[in-house]
């Protein structure tokens, strides 16, 4: 069977990454396709390197609706697809009218929680508009997807609200990581300096500005603690200044973008992890299969993968206080937060290994092909 994979583009992020680990795992008998619109390709050579086939229409312009539809329509003709599995909006929207026309099974994705109310208040006039219009798109052009496939219950419930679907309609499969590049340690708390790590985009959203005003009054009280903080954004200017005019450049080092993190979780003492909200909480699985003890924001996404003082510590979403006592109970309490990390990290590779995680999807593709009522001659008739 094949499977058209559509996608904006393979530029570097957090959806297009999962596609290529799923995609990649997919059994013989799937063969996918992977589609992308717009010509950030940072990915590109991966994909082509796992042996995925890939095209890419690279449009001009950041929407370019009109000759998209043209162009996808007239590829999907000619390949005949068994399924389309849309992600992202400019994505989705164009992969639904096609399917639509040419009644081709879609199945949508919701990866991100892009009505959250957080979101809605960090924008301007203009975005709010934006986004308002970009809804009305979405709402009208969801009811011509066959079912919906989210990569948590949160998203799930968020999205099924924000866009009117029946929640019925969507079912959920969580993203994975591959286990083996991550280094599992035991070995935590020995360091001479207890190291606290931050791994994500430098964004408000990610909530390093609290954690980096938190930890400024948690390390003026023990002179032993650090804390790292890897990856860049859009607010890494603000966020320097910050720990500059906090004079915590010995306890706080940024460090950019790295691409050594499974190393880092293997030897830092504890992650935290104080996002305002996610659509999958990627990092904070990888900080479980490391073995790390956690302190996490009490957000839903979170909550869905780690428990208050079983796998983890959560604390109040946006709250400097609470990351304060996050912080003291973590460096009091040393031998509780390593068996909350063994409990998570079994949790983790119960839930998402990566190969587990690619197998549900081929067998839900299947399902969905399968059940897709109007296809059945036409399935017949290719595999005659």
């Amino acid at each position: 069977m094949k499977i058209l994979f559509t996608i904006d583009s393979l530029q570097t992020g957090g959806a297009e990454k999962s596609t290529l680990d799923i995609v990649q795992r997919l059994p013989d008998h799937i063969r996918p396709i992977v589609v992308c619109f717009y010509s950030k390709l940072d990915l590109l050579e991966q994909f082509q390197k796992s042996g995925i086939q890939v095209k890419c229409f690279k449009l001009r312009g950041k929407y370019n609706f009109k000759q998209a539809t043209k162009v996808f329509t007239e590829y999907c003709i000619t390949e005949r697809p068994d399924l389309i599995v849309a992600t992202l909006f400019r994505a989705e929207f164009i992969s639904r009218l096609v399917a639509h026309k040419l009644n081709i099974p879609i199945l949508g994705t919701f990866v991100n929680d892009t009505y959250s109310k957080f979101e809605w208040q960090q924008l301007t006039v203009a975005m709010k508009c934006k986004i308002a219009f970009f809804w009305i798109l979405n709402k009208w052009s969801s009811r011509y997807c066959y079912r919906f496939l989210a990569n948590s219950e949160s998203i799930k419930a968020s999205n099924a609200r924000a866009l009117f679907i029946n929640p019925n309609l969507i079912d959920v499969i969580p993203r994975g990581r591959q286990l083996s590049q991550f280094v599992y340690s035991e070995e935590r708390f020995k360091n001479e300096k207890i190291t606290f790590l931050n791994v994500g985009r430098i964004i408000p959203r990610k909530g390093q500005f609290e954690l980096v005003r938190a930890f400024a009054v948690f390390a003026a009280k023990h002179n032993n603690v650090q804390l790292l903080i890897a990856g860049d954004g859009s607010a890494m200017e603000a966020l320097k200044l910050l720990v500059a005019e906090s004079k915590m450049e010995s306890n706080i080092t940024l460090l950019g973008n790295v691409n050594n993190v499974p190393e880092l979780l293997s030897c830092a003492d504890v992650f935290v992890f104080p996002s305002w909200y996610e659509g999958f909480s990627g990092a904070l699985v990888e900080a479980m299969i490391a073995g790390i003890p956690i302190l996490a924001s009490d957000i839903p996404m979170n909550k869905e993968a780690v428990t208050h003082l079983q796998d983890a510590y959560l604390f109040k979403v946006k709250s400097q206080e609470s990351i304060i006592e996050a912080l003291e109970f973590a460096l009091a309490n040393q031998v509780k937060m390593c068996s909350f990390a063994q409990s998570a990290r079994n949790k983790a590779v119960a839930s998402y290994d990566i190969n587990s995680v690619a197998k549900q999807h081929a067998d839900y593709y299947t399902r969905i092909i399968d059940a897709y009522p109007s296809t059945h001659s036409e399935k017949a008739a290719k595999r005659s």
